[in-house]
């Protein structure tokens, strides 16, 4: 296998078959853990720059939705016409709470943005 390996480093590099044997010794010891190519300080601190990817601050800021007087005033006459079933406006543009013959309902409000198709 090692043959194979210096063999094809010979071919691949153009290299002598002594600098192949060694480029394989220098392999073997650096998947040891060997450190064979130490930085310079300066260079440690350049690498270190380089890898950092810095710090980023993103503050998530919640979108204002503007208020539908449409659906606001809907709910008002739905609370005006359910008056004697004690109704509780959860969201005054989406949703009424109520009680009816000892059930709860609950009646959603929603406004889809495609148009419907007229007659």
């Amino acid at each position: 296998m090692d043959n194979e390996k210096i063999a094809c480093f010979m071919a691949t590099f153009g290299i002598s078959e002594e600098e192949a044997k060694q480029m394989l010794a220098d392999d073997e010891a650096i998947d040891h853990g060997a450190d064979l190519f130490p930085l310079t300080e300066e260079q440690k601190k350049a690498s270190k720059q380089a890898r950092s990817m810095g710090t980023r601050t993103y503050t998530f800021t919640k979108r204002e939705r503007k208020p539908d007087p449409d659906k606001r005033k809907l709910i008002e006459w739905f609370t005006e016409w359910l008056a004697d079933t004690d109704p509780i406006v959860t969201n005054p543009e989406r949703q009424i709470d109520f009680h009816f013959n000892g059930r709860h309902f609950r009646i959603v409000l929603s406004a889809p943005r495609t148009e419907t198709p007229s007659e």
